[in-house]
């Protein structure tokens, strides 16, 4: 995709939103997908008047620092570039809380003001075109804090904590029990947003009791923690809310009985396999100290809609 041609901005602005949006996307080694996601992005400027994106980056050795500069030169909304310089710990999942960090407090402290903001991963998931008539629908409903999207193959296991789910997926000291404890959760997410019209059936009661509105009749699935590489966050329901992504820090969160139950749970479902939580493990994905801080802090509603973008 030619760089040159991804900035051709509808100036019309009678028909734009004002809501204030922030786009954060963390990036290293990711030139290869950058022009895509600068395209996805573009469409999505076009339909609001006031739009930001952030970009924190570290260690590129491909020239991705590049081709962020050339398009924030290029761009007529606000662009940030952000060389996160220090970002050196050797644990990924700190590094990449450290980044989206970076855009929160780009966010809070120097755009201030901003009604949604959305974390978007830069690499491959991210490359077809997004379906901005989706994402313009939900941000005109009220039932949702942080909502994130199906996809034909739901990947994002990591991110994931739901129902009887409250232990991350990587959390147990056999990897290949951990293998298939993915499978068989990637198995069941799906089955449960291909047919959330068939379960929740007292959404309607649960609606009425928070005042949400029902203008949006497609029902949420209510889960704990989700990311599945593409979330909308209201941004006022995250205030003071940062990213971790270290395993020790999760313990304020989840008790050792949640996850003792997770594990019982797990064990009707393998019953021939010895789960054991490996309590020595040291990352945790980012995104579940965040939502679930969301949580007990705010009482936010983390939520996954049942359609793909």
């Amino acid at each position: 995709m030619d760089i040159d041609n991804v900035n051709d901005n509808d100036n019309d602005n009678s028909n734009k939103s004002y809501l204030n949006i922030a786009c954060c996307l963390c990036v290293r080694n990711c030139y290869k997908f950058l022009p895509q996601i600068f395209y996805n992005l573009d469409l999505l400027s076009n339909e609001f008047n006031f739009f930001n994106v952030i970009f924190v980056y570290d260690n590129c050795n491909d020239k991705s620092n590049i081709l962020l500069e050339a398009y924030k030169n290029k761009c007529n909304y606000k662009v940030f570039v952000i060389n996160n310089i220090n970002n050196k710990s050797p644990y990924r999942t700190v590094r990449i809380a450290n980044a989206r960090n970076k855009c929160l407090d780009i966010i809070f402290n120097t755009i201030k003001n901003i009604d949604f903001h959305f974390m978007i991963d830069s690499d491959d998931i991210n490359i077809n075109k997004w379906n901005i008539d989706i994402i313009k629908k939900y941000l005109n409903t009220n039932n949702w804090d942080a909502i994130s999207f199906n996809r034909e193959k739901y990947y994002d296991i990591w991110a994931l904590l739901y129902d009887n789910y409250k232990h991350h997926c990587w959390g147990y000291k056999d990897t290949v029990i951990a293998h298939k404890i993915c499978d068989h959760m990637q198995t069941d997410i799906q089955n449960k947003l291909n047919n959330i019209d068939n379960i929740n059936e007292n959404d309607e009661n649960e609606t009425s009791e928070k005042n949400e509105t029902t203008e949006d009749k497609d029902k949420l699935f209510e889960c704990l923690s989700a990311f599945n590489g593409f979330a909308i966050y209201r941004t006022n329901k995250f205030n003071n809310i940062l990213y971790d992504g270290l395993y020790e820090n999760i313990k304020t969160l989840i008790s050792d009985d949640e996850r003792n139950e997770t594990k019982l749970f797990l064990q009707t479902i393998f019953p021939d396999q010895s789960i054991e939580i490996d309590e020595k493990q040291i990352e945790l994905c980012e995104h579940i100290y965040y939502n679930l801080s969301a949580i007990k802090l705010n009482n936010a509603r983390i939520r996954i809609s049942k359609h793909c973008l």
